[in-house]
């Protein structure tokens, strides 16, 4: 280290601080007092040389010197060692490998590089991580989370390389090749897993609604494939507890081969139901936790009462009805108003057919299911009160009301997302007969959405056909004609069932029944958790003016299927709260939400389920070409296990191996210099103790 005084003046000023601090003690001691008379010369010098010394340094205390320390520093080349932690590593033939003998070999490795590297190691699989030890128990493998944080954390270094150890198979994030354009250091892979040819027959994914009713068809989509199987026999079967829902057998046509399996199946209980798929092959296989995969859907007991209202007969109040019984989940009754009185108190749906009505405006009764803020489905046509639809103030204003109607086609709206119609489904409803509706201006002043226009004469509008609109928590469905009854009897025609028809009927139903509850605090978590996934659990709060705040502390009771109970406390996170969960087992979990802050005191229950996750064992087969192609794009180099002893030799030889040096300087202030300021005090208080010894004064 190199240490020297430097001052931001120039140090010729040393000559005339020595000079002065010269004068100044040759006045005091040879002219004002001319000590020499009294003691000897010697004892005068030293007196002499510290009153001069601590003048000096006083006077160049002036300059502002500052000390400067400079050094120089070798910093080693970093290498990151990046291990694939997940299970798809451990599950293969090698297994007892990879979990006994690998970790060694890597262990040896790094102390052969040790002294020429920095080493940095980390696990990737779930997420990102110190490397502590070879677990192999991630449930799922990110590249792309991985080379983030590598850009992110090492992206400006000059001497930084990558190894990374994996088998080169991912299953969640994006693809790696598409992430690595702007890396500018070299990314090595080493081969793990078996790269040979396997034979293996999987469950790829499953595809299901996440919600469905008791007793409804809930489609399931299941993609299966087998790897060098061919002409083997496969047994299917799809199971909800103890009961089989669905059986089935095919036949494996290929070595290479893949296919989509669609079937229904219907719960039979409502709840979180957890459905399992087993695949059964007649052919040992090495790995057989691919051939079952489970999925999970929330069964609500929809078992719903719907009152179709009129007070003029129509063949349209048939066909609702008609359609509304073809779900099993729903019950309904027609109800004439100008004979039979309406129990509100009956009902989770109200289609009001032309009412309000010319007959009777049933102000009251509006008001009333208003109030209740019960669905309604409201039906225009020729006997509609359209006046009295503006009075009770439904959310449209209806303008331009003449008595006047014309024959309108449906046309699918842009942008509708409350439910999904497929693009044959759509077609079909273009295709139907057109409906009578009124010759109106329509203008909605609570939120909508519409799901069909009307196309009048050819002529493509923006005047809603079907529509959907929210006063509160009241939802409103709009049918703006009549004759649905002809759109039953086409579909009949055409597909010899009105199933069609049925179908459309029975969403809008779905959607306007299934009343969503207004609560202080809202939820948002998942229902259905992977097994070694995060759970995130984010919470809303608001105070009774519905004002969104979060001044009270909410606790997070967790009970697992054991009974096991665990507690946790939700973070505040401006003005919402969230809740992070990592790690859960596999099994049934419910919850309680509860905080003694709020009067009356806050309590909301909740249950999820952490299914198992066989994403890590949907692919036996080590992708060598991942691996490679990384290595191509970022200049490193692809190793075989085999090669292992040769990567220390070719990590030296790079360009990016080099030492760098760098000069480190620092100053610091010698006026701030707690120990030359002692020195100068030491040197006063001595030349005074001296001068007052030996003179006696």
């Amino acid at each position: 280290m190199d240490i020297n005084i430097v001052t931001e003046h120039s140090l010729w000023w040393v000559l005339p601080f020595i000079l002065v601090s010269f004068l100044l003690v040759f006045w005091l001691y040879f002219y004002k007092k001319p000590y020499h008379k009294d003691i000897s010369l010697p004892k005068i010098i030293l007196l002499s040389i510290l009153k001069g010394t601590y003048f000096f340094c006083l006077l160049f205390l002036l300059l502002g010197p500052k000390l400067k320390y400079s050094s120089k520093r070798i910093e080693k080349p970093i290498l990151v060692f990046a291990q694939d932690n997940s299970q798809s590593i451990s599950v293969g033939k090698d297994s007892l490998k990879y979990l006994n003998e690998y970790p060694s070999v890597v262990e040896n490795f790094i102390k052969s590089v040790s002294s020429e590297f920095t080493i940095h190691q980390l696990s990737f699989g779930n997420r990102v991580e110190e490397l502590t030890s070879f677990t192999f128990l991630d449930t799922n493998t990110d590249f792309s989370q991985l080379i983030e944080y590598l850009k992110s954390t090492y992206g400006y270094s000059s001497n930084f390389q990558v190894l990374v150890a994996s088998d080169g198979i991912y299953n969640k994030g994006s693809n790696p090749n598409y992430l690595l354009d702007d890396v500018n250091f070299p990314i090595h892979t080493l081969q793990l897993g078996d790269t040979a040819r396997i034979e293996d027959l999987a469950i790829y994914s499953i595809r299901s609604n996440k919600l469905g009713f008791v007793k409804s068809k809930l489609p399931v989509r299941i993609e299966i494939k087998a790897q060098n199987f061919k002409n083997e026999l496969v047994k299917l079967r799809i199971s909800n507890g103890s009961k089989t829902l669905v059986t089935d057998q095919f036949k494996i046509s290929s070595n290479s081969f893949f296919v989509e399996k669609d079937y229904f199946v219907s719960p039979d209980k409502s709840g979180l139901q957890r459905f399992k798929v087993d695949l059964v092959l007649n052919k040992n296989e090495q790995v057989k936790e691919n051939n079952h995969h489970e999925f999970v859907v929330d069964v609500l007991d929809n078992k719903q009462n719907i009152a179709v209202c009129f007070d003029q007969y129509h063949p349209d109040v048939a066909a609702l009805k008609s359609a509304i019984d073809d779900n099993l989940n729903y019950t309904s009754e027609t109800i004439n108003l100008s004979k039979k009185k309406l129990d509100l108190e009956k009902y989770n749906l109200i289609i009001l057919y032309q009412i309000p009505s010319k007959l009777n405006a049933y102000a009251s009764l509006i008001e009333k299911m208003k109030k209740k803020e019960i669905p309604l489905l409201m039906v225009l046509g020729g006997t509609s009160n359209l006046n009295a639809i503006n009075s009770n103030e439904l959310g449209v204003k209806i303008s331009n009301v003449e008595d006047l109607f014309s024959e309108s086609s449906f046309k699918m709206a842009e942008n509708f997302n409350l439910f999904t119609f497929k693009d044959e489904e759509q077609n079909i409803l273009e295709d139907l007969p057109p409906l009578l509706s009124p010759i109106v201006n329509y203008d909605f002043n609570s939120e909508y959405q519409v799901f069909g226009e009307q196309v009048i004469k050819t002529i493509e509008t923006k005047i809603p056909q079907i529509a959907f609109s929210n006063i509160g928590n009241q939802k409103i469905g709009w049918v703006f004609g009549e004759g649905l009854w002809r759109w039953k009897l086409y579909s009949y025609r055409m597909n010899n069932s009105s199933e069609s028809f049925s179908s459309l009927i029975n969403r809008m139903i779905q959607y306007l029944a299934l009343k969503v509850k207004r609560s202080q605090l809202r939820l948002s978590y998942p229902r259905n958790i992977g097994e070694g996934e995060e759970v995130v659990i984010d919470a809303e709060y608001y105070n009774k003016s519905y004002q969104l705040v979060n001044d009270a502390n909410l606790e997070f009771l967790l009970k697992d299927s054991q009974g096991k109970t665990f507690n946790y406390q939700f973070e505040q996170n401006l003005d919402r709260y969230n809740l992070r969960l990592n790690s859960l087992a596999k099994g049934n979990y419910s919850f309680v939400i509860n905080s003694n802050d709020l009067v009356p005191e806050l309590k909301q229950e909740g249950n999820f389920i952490v299914s198992s996750n066989n994403n890590e064992a949907r692919n036996l087969q080590a992708q060598k070409e991942t691996l490679a192609q990384i290595s191509k794009i970022t200049s490193g180099k692809y190793f075989n296990q085999d090669e292992i002893p040769q990567i220390a030799n070719h990590l030296l030889k790079s360009e990016y191996s080099k030492s760098t040096i760098s000069e480190e300087t620092k100053y610091s202030n010698l006026v701030e210099m707690l120990y030359l300021l002692i020195i100068i005090i030491i040197l006063i208080i001595l030349e005074w103790f001296l001068r007052k010894y030996w003179l006696g004064n």
